[in-house]
């Protein structure tokens, strides 16, 4: 096999596991809650952003998209890039943050891991202060 080939079984995996992140996106983009839930598995781990502490199983994670989504804020991912490599994908994009009064481009990049089942098992946001842009309008 050459540098960049792939066998069918590692086809399989990375299609598996850009179907994941795509559904993540568009249950940001579709605002659907409960789409975001059934990405991820029943007791997977999320961090936002690394270094603060986990938000563990589907549970938890809505509890986060409800934290996120509080005081009137919409979020609307607009997707850079998707990196796949085997069961673990990189998402490059920007969050639109529009809330009452005002809005934001948050720059982020996130880390995941998907499980046999296809669904996200581990997933880290990395972003920071400097990532935060203000929005025209």
């Amino acid at each position: 096999m050459n540098i960049g080939e792939k066998s069918p079984e590692m086809e399989a995996i990375e299609k598996r596991t850009r179907a994941a992140v795509e559904a993540y996106v568009n249950a940001w983009a579709t605002n659907d809650r409960a789409a975001l839930l059934r990405a991820f598995a029943e007791d997977a781990t999320w961090i936002d952003p690394a270094g603060t502490p986990p938000w563990q199983g589907r549970a938890k994670i809505g509890e986060f998209w409800d934290m996120a989504h509080g005081s009137g804020m919409t979020l609307q991912p607009v997707v850079q890039r998707i990196v796949v490599c085997g069961n673990e994908a990189i998402l490059l994009f920007r969050m639109l943050v529009r809330m009452p009064g005002g809005g934001m481009g948050l720059d982020a990049c996130d880390h995941m891991e998907i499980n046999d089942r296809g669904e996200i098992q581990r997933g880290t946001a990395y972003w920071d202060q400097g990532c935060m842009v203000p929005l025209d309008g």
